[in-house]
């Protein structure tokens, strides 16, 4: 035990830097988290960042990850932390706590079978157990794919010929092991926490960029999200003295708002009111600055889609789409804003939230305003 609290403690050190700040017993973010803590006794010691291999049950090893304070994973420790490093870690997750989960009895209020049975998740080679004797093999080949995004494909390949094939559908409630009301209730939490990273300028691509008529703007045109005027596309001018930069001025509101929901380069003192439809019809409201939703977002894997609805009087109407196929969901903003937030480069933007709506639930949302 003494050696793998030196482990977990020098990991800590390389990959958060600082000593390791080691933790009175940490409160579990998820009722499944806390559900698993209990069924396995978890008693250690634990640092912030990945505690790997810091336990052991049924004498396989268990890795704990705890941040902001709070136990975000428990699972059996199949990926090392060198894997981790290049994989996701949402994916790590999933498989490393749904192998634990089938030790546990009825973890899920059923049987650990029918559980697999009704979330579609399937061995299409091997078992659980096969996979579980690859804890202790770091040198098996791993490889995961996502189909049509809606489907992962996992493979493990060991130097003695073990196999196992393991796919399931892209679903965020089934990949972070919560309820839509936790994923909701955390959501603003979360968002909250983030801290924006040094930000990179943006790259023009000039190679493929398309002057606009005869205007000075340039677009970088990106991906369209089921209706053309729904896209990622970013705006740029080449100023003589400075080269390329991303469009911002009063005389474009339409492509300034889009070059500053797409991305975090763009300085500004706007904030975003929030109302936030939530399950069951109730509503919560939040505010944040845009550039640390728009870079939270960015943080969590979505890709920004944006369409103006509708402008009458210098008031705008708009929709952005934060899709994140990898995790199968999209959070859905139609908000408004006036004209005078891009003079001024500050003000408040009012915004309805529909958070983590399932790909298959996007077209009864769209039909709700038409975009132009």
């Amino acid at each position: 035990m003494i050696r793998r609290l030196l482990i977990s403690c020098l990991l800590g050190l390389l990959l958060f830097g600082g000593g390791p700040k080691v933790l009175a017993q940490p409160a579990c973010a998820t009722n499944q988290l806390r559900t698993m803590a209990s069924a396995i006794g978890l008693s250690a010691r634990l640092v912030e960042g990945l505690n790997y291999r810091v336990v052991e049950y049924r004498s396989i090893p268990v890795s704990v990850i705890v941040k902001d304070g709070e136990v975000v994973h428990i699972g059996y420790s199949l990926f090392t932390p060198l894997q981790r490093s290049h994989m996701s870690e949402d994916q790590c997750n999933f498989i490393e706590r749904l192998m634990l989960a089938s030790d546990l009895g009825e973890f899920y209020g059923k049987s650990f079978q029918k559980h697999l049975a009704e979330e579609r998740i399937r061995f299409e080679k091997g078992s659980v157990a096969d996979l579980k004797t690859l804890c202790l093999d770091t040198n098996a080949y791993f490889q995961i794919t996502l189909q049509d995004d809606k489907r992962y494909i996992c493979n493990w390949y060991s130097e003695n010929r073990r196999s196992v094939t393991l796919s399931y559908p892209a679903d965020y409630l089934l990949l972070k092991g919560v309820t839509i009301q936790e994923g909701e209730n955390r959501l603003a939490v979360e968002a909250r926490r983030f801290r924006l990273e040094e930000v990179e300028p943006a790259n023009p691509v000039e190679q493929i960029m398309v002057n606009a008529g005869n205007s000075p703007i340039y677009v970088l045109t990106g991906e369209i999200f089921h209706l053309p005027e729904l896209n990622s596309n970013r705006y740029f001018v080449n100023d003589p003295e400075t080269g390329w930069q991303l469009l911002y001025g009063e005389d474009f509101p339409f492509e300034s708002m889009a070059n500053l929901v797409t991305g975090v380069e763009l300085e500004s003192d706007i904030e975003v009111a929030f109302t936030q439809v939530k399950y069951g019809y109730k509503r919560e409201e939040f505010t944040l600055p845009l550039r640390q939703w728009i870079g939270y977002c960015l943080q969590q894997g979505c890709r920004p889609y944006f369409g103006v609805i509708s402008e009458k009087d210098g008031t705008v109407a708009a929709e952005l789409v934060m899709n994140n196929p990898e995790m199968g969901y999209a959070h859905v903003m139609k908000f408004t804003f006036s004209t005078d937030i891009i003079k001024e480069r500050k003000g408040t933007v009012k915004a309805r939230l529909n958070a983590f709506v399932p790909m298959s639930n996007l077209k009864s949302l769209f039909n709700e305003n038409e975009i132009h």
